[in-house]
């Protein structure tokens, strides 16, 4: 699928930027990013919509 396809192309292009051990093994893309009222992002809320 066209997001997989995605996913594998952000996979090598980060893996030949920084170390190999570094890249992200799983991405999820997402229309927004759950923030507070002063606009930081709750990292928690992540974890729990990844599982």
């Amino acid at each position: 699928t066209g997001d997989a396809q995605m996913i594998k192309a952000l996979q090598d292009h980060v893996k030949a930027t920084i170390a190999p051990h570094k890249y992200p093994r799983a991405v999820m893309f997402t229309d927004a990013l759950p923030k507070t009222e002063t606009g930081k992002i709750q990292r928690f809320r992540l974890k729990q919509t990844a599982g």
